[in-house]
């Protein structure tokens, strides 16, 4: 049997394919990247917002025009299944199945398939990015009931992971050449209350910065209730884990944090910010605002669009709000703001922040900096391409490679920032 599959939405979701990749690989069945010999075709599907619900499903209706091809099965599993299963089912009689997220492991099996008996999920996983970089997923589930979040509702309560059983998958992916470690959730920073009775993120650091081989450990998906002074200080202190924090705040006014029922108002944001400038001046921080909420004035854009442009965040991406089935938001407002808006006020800080990110990449020309190679340029294929501690894989900036010398993938270099190219991307040449 060969089997194709096409993994959808955010780095949590792809952990989730790994895990029934390497089960799959269990099962001694042939993946295959063509789907079009592909016996089997899986999708794991986003359902968050509108715009990945529309994505999920034009990737299963193209799909669907495979099966007229050949005798293909295709499943389907994910976040819109665990929220739309019956709809989807009635909808597109095409898939063979449609299964939750309680099942998603059963995947194999579900196919007649025949796993290894007691195999190791996490140390069988299959690896999709890079060799040198991978997630690592620390928990599931979130206790935040944010107003215009279905993640809750799609994933349940936040459920930590052991740190012996996290720590274990890291020194295999360690052994298998990762170099950087990449920790997300949906809450990180919350990591062990449930488990523990208190946080816990910084001591299941301590246990993987024991780990030789891991030398960059990336935090994501923190929340700044639980991002406080300490954090800072032993992020400060710490070797291995970058000066990089990402953390969605969603929205600068305290009326609207109020409605979107964040737990924090504008004076916590500024808050984290003044602790970054005391501990780790040189720290990036990714953070992540929505545009359009029921409640969102003219007015509380513009005061958010102004604190965008004094807090000067590194990188940071604007959402337009979706209204989605379920959500406190859903049913308490009526979404009033109208597309057309919420896009102009998406276009609006999106201007701002492209000359914040600009000017923060032309402060760093000159700097001596180390980088993390990925790969090579799609367009100069021989031209080397990497990260500085800075920039997040498959999210943010890249940096262009002048060298002599040749280098690879997974290894980290010395360089120095000699331009910025397309706003988001840098340009620098290896020093002894």
């Amino acid at each position: 049997m060969k089997i194709g599959v096409i993994s959808l939405g955010c780095p949590k979701n792809l952990v989730d394919t790994e895990l029934v990749l390497g089960k799959l690989n269990a099962s001694k069945v042939e993946i295959t990247p063509d789907l079009e010999e592909a016996d089997v075709i899986l999708i794991n599907t986003c359902g968050f917002i509108d715009a990945a619900k529309e994505e999920s499903i034009n990737t299963i209706l193209e799909v669907a025009q495979l099966k007229e091809k050949g005798n293909k099965k295709i499943v389907v599993t994910g976040c819109l299944v665990e929220r739309y299963k019956k709809e989807l089912e009635k909808e597109i009689p095409e898939v063979d199945m449609f299964i939750d997220l309680k099942e998603e492991l059963l995947i194999p099996e579900k196919l007649g398939l025949k796993p290894e008996k007691n195999i190791d999920l996490y140390q069988n996983r299959v690896i999709t990015t890079p060799p040198h970089t991978a997630y690592l997923k620390i928990s599931e589930g979130c206790d935040h009931t944010c107003a215009f979040c279905a993640i809750p509702s799609i994933r349940g309560k936040h459920r930590s992971r052991s740190i012996e059983s996290i720590v274990n998958e890291a020194k295999a992916l360690a052994d298998r050449g990762v170099k950087e470690l990449n920790i997300v959730s949906q809450d990180t920073s919350f990591y062990g209350i449930d488990l523990y009775g208190k946080p816990m993120l910084w001591e299941l650091i301590s246990q993987l910065e024991k780990i030789e081989d891991i030398k960059w450990i990336r935090l994501y998906y923190l929340y700044p209730t639980t991002v406080n002074e300490e954090f800072f200080k032993r992020m400060a202190d710490s070797e291995k884990v970058v000066k990089y924090l990402e953390m969605p705040i969603q929205h600068t006014e305290d009326k609207i944090l109020k409605d979107m029922m964040r737990g924090y108002r504008k004076n916590r944001i500024e808050k984290i910010l003044e602790w970054k400038e005391k501990y780790i001046p040189e720290a990036a921080i990714r953070t992540a605002v929505i545009v359009g909420f029921p409640t969102e004035t003219e007015k509380d854009f513009e005061n958010m669009k102004r604190f965008i442009q004094e807090a000067k965040f590194d990188w940071l991406g604007v959402f337009t709000y979706s209204h989605e089935e379920g959500t406190p938001a859903y049913k308490q407002f009526e979404d009033i703001v109208p597309e057309e808006e919420k896009i102009r006020r998406k276009n609006e800080i999106n201007l701002v922040q492209e000359k914040i990110t600009e000017e923060k990449n032309r402060q760093l020309i000159g700097k001596e900096m180390e980088v993390l190679i990925d790969g090579f340029s799609e367009e100069w294929e021989t031209l080397p391409v990497g990260r500085t501690y800075r920039s997040a894989f498959d999210i943010d900036g890249i940096t262009y490679i002048e060298t002599t010398e040749p280098l690879k993938p997974g290894e980290f270099t010395k360089i120095k920032i000699k331009d910025v190219v397309d706003i988001v991307d840098t340009v620098g040449e290896v020093i002894d």
